[in-house]
Order: C-alpha cells, then structure tokens, then sequence
C-alpha cells in the first residue's frame, strides 16, 4: 500500500525567490506575498507557491507536476487555510499536463485574458504585458 506523502507547509523563503519575483511583479497587491505559504510534498525542497486571496485576487492556483497522492496531499495541506476558501485538485487526463490546485471561485471561462488577470488579482500593467505578448504569438 502507498503511504500518504507527508507535506510541510511553510512561509516562502530565498529558496522560493524565483516565484516570489514573479508574483511581485505582475500582482496588483504584492503584499499578498507577505500570507503566501510554500507547500512542499516530503521534504523535497522545492516547494510550490500560494498566494492568497485579498484585494482584487479572487482566486488562485498552482500547477502540480507530481503524482495524485501528492496532488491529494498538498490540496490537503491547504485546506482550511485562512485565505484559501474552495481549495480542490483538478486531475489531469493527458500526459503532457500538468494537475492543478485552485482555490477560490472557479476563474472566468473563455480566452478573455484581460478578465482572467483581473480575477488572479494582476495589475493592469502586467495584464496589458501579457495581453500584448499573447497577441504577438497569435499572429
């Protein structure tokens, strides 16, 4: 029988300063980052980043490129956590993607990008980036 991995869930720290740069710049309230915890799955490390919710970010989510019992785990571990309302796993059905954890109400359907970065609480100024760039690879 394979055990449950065991997850710690921690405060980010320089071993998270890549993802901390990341949301930093492109969160329209980057003091969010100040509640963020990094949950890592049997001491491995590495660890992924939530962000809470607050101010304009409505939900959230992470990418978790590990196996269903640490998907399960980590969803787990996040559960009950204040600024983590909703928390579910989505399971991936094909190979090459990854599963996710969201929290928070589900994000807005369709490609509006400009609506989903408002609701994962970016600024304006990474939106219009992103916007722009996306809109540079379609052509």
């Amino acid at each position: 029988m394979k055990r449950c991995p065991a997850v710690e869930v921690r405060p980010p720290d320089r071993r998270d300063e890549w993802a901390l740069s990341w949301y930093r710049e492109r969160l329209d309230d980057p003091t969010l980052l100040e509640a963020a915890v990094v949950l890592v799955a049997d001491g491995a490390g590495a660890g992924y980043l939530a962000v809470p919710l607050g101010g304009r970010r409505r939900g959230g989510e992470l990418s978790v490129d590990a196996d269903i019992a640490v998907l399960w785990a980590l969803r787990d571990a996040l559960t009950g956590r204040e600024g983590f309302p909703y928390v579910r796993a989505r399971r991936s059905t094909h190979p090459d993607v990854c599963h996710r954890i969201e929290w928070g109400p589900a994000p807005p359907p369709g490609d509006d990008h400009a609506l989903v970065g408002r609701f994962y609480g970016y600024s304006e100024r990474a939106i219009v980036r992103h916007v722009i760039g996306a809109t540079a690879r379609e052509v």
